[in-house]
């Protein structure tokens, strides 16, 4: 929410628009304090990136057929760690552009900034569509797990 409205709504630079970049970057901190803490399907224990993960998560998208007592899969993970440096890179150079005086209004900041922003936006895009084709596809309900944090058995 703090992103939708930073991105469409809010003034850049504004106050409101500071407020809920500092939300957003709490929220992702707050977010990987407890996949560090936590030992459930949102946790970093279940990381894993090795290309044989890959290779199974295509398998079983291939069988159109996804294990129910899974969580995320491997591009999931690099959509959370994308999603997370994104956020983090422009609460950064929101805060340089904002906080630092030798920075106010620097353009290459700016620009990475809006590099960011736009980034996120299309990461966003690409994990809702996504969502509903790995649904579909894989026959399985994701979106509930994701709010919830839990799976119907």
């Amino acid at each position: 929410m703090a992103f939708t409205l930073n991105y469409f709504l809010l003034e850049p630079g504004s106050n409101p628009h500071q407020v809920f970049g500092y939300i957003a970057l709490t929220t992702i901190l707050v977010r990987i304090v407890w996949a560090t803490i936590t030992t459930n399907y949102a946790s970093f224990k279940h990381l894993n990136l090795h290309y044989k993960n890959f290779a199974l998560h295509y398998s079983h998208l291939r069988s159109r057929n996804i294990p129910s007592q899974s969580g995320h899969n491997p591009i999931g993970w690099l959509m959370i760690i994308s999603t997370w440096l994104l956020v983090i890179g422009l609460a950064t150079t929101g805060f340089i552009l904002e906080e630092i005086d030798y920075f106010f209004g620097n353009s290459l900041i700016k620009n990475i900034h809006s590099i960011f922003a736009n980034t996120l936006y299309a990461i966003v895009l690409i994990h809702i569509i996504a969502i509903i084709l790995v649904s579909w596809w894989g026959k399985i309900s994701l979106l509930r797990p994701m709010i919830t944090g839990k799976r119907k058995s």
